[in-house]
């Protein structure tokens, strides 16, 4: 579902001039100025209690609007499991195809034990695996079951070591503004 940004008139509210911006997707749901302001605290880290409290609003207004964001798809909301804690190593692997199927591939690489997620990206690599292993030779193993597959051209592998906390400082008008949506 892919969002195109319409530019409202500057709205001048007891002499203080503002854009409001309205986001609009395919389905027509429009994202107003507190829906913006709404995620923005989210990014923060903020509960409903919180948003409603920092915006004003009242809080069943904060739960519905969440819930509207999240049953639209403008949020989600991922658990991750901290896989380190157990004992596992995590890390990368870039699949390189010559030929084939490029989502049967990473359908297949998919279904293998120490594969956590897949990604198909265009540019450098294919196809993307997080993985996850215990033993190097665990992640030997699983390379040699992707080398087997029919199209398979390489792989590269890399290991996590360090991975930055979440950035929680973004403000989401600015995101879109760089992303050219606002």
């Amino acid at each position: 579902m892919r969002a195109s940004c319409t530019w409202l008139n500057n709205i001048n509210t007891n002499g203080v001039t503002r854009r409001k911006i309205m986001l609009k997707n395919k389905l027509g749901k429009r994202l107003d100025q507190t829906d913006i302001e709404i995620m923005d605290l989210m990014i923060l880290g903020k509960n409903n209690k919180e948003i409603s409290l920092t915006l004003k609003i009242p809080l069943s207004t904060a739960q519905r609007r969440v819930r509207n964001l999240i049953s639209t798809g403008y949020i989600t909301s991922d658990i991750q499991i901290n896989y380190q804690k157990f004992g596992f190593k995590t890390g990368l692997l870039y699949v390189y195809l010559r030929n084939g199927n490029i989502e049967e591939t990473a359908k297949k690489i998919h279904n293998l034990d120490q594969i956590i997620s897949v990604e198909i990206h265009i540019g450098n690599s294919d196809i993307l695996g997080n993985v996850i292993y215990k033993e190097g030779k665990q992640l030997l193993n699983l390379i040699s079951a992707i080398r087997k597959m029919e199209g398979v051209e390489r792989i590269v592998g890399s290991e996590r070591i360090y991975q930055s906390p979440l950035k929680r400082n973004k403000n989401i008008i600015n995101v879109l503004n760089v992303q050219g949506l606002a």
